[in-house]
């Protein structure tokens, strides 16, 4: 379990930047794959899931306390497409970036 802590503390540090698990399993010297074993075994989200919740979370804060455009904080997000961001939004919360900013 030390094991996934420290990669929720990497994703904590690098969700901006870094999309990519295989980064994180570098980071922490593991074979690729292990932290999705690792997760199984815990019943934790898989890693995937727990940086992409963070990314997120991240995005939900932005869009309540800035006034950047949802385009912007997608590229703030390192995320190359904004429309993707948007479609993977509405996929984890149930609607879309400017409909949470209203809704809140």
């Amino acid at each position: 379990m030390e094991l996934l802590d420290k990669f929720k503390d990497l994703i904590n540090e690098h969700f901006i930047t870094e999309h990519d698990i295989a980064f994180y399993e570098k980071e922490l010297g593991v074979k690729p794959k292990y932290l999705s074993k690792l997760s199984k075994k815990h019943n934790v989200s898989p890693p995937c899931q727990l940086l992409l919740q963070k990314q997120i979370e991240h995005s939900q804060h932005l869009l309540l306390t800035t006034s950047k455009t949802v385009k912007e904080i997608a590229f703030a997000m390192n995320f190359e497409d904004p429309y993707y961001f948007s479609r993977i939004f509405k996929n984890k919360t149930g609607i879309s970036p400017t409909a949470y900013r209203q809704n809140k």
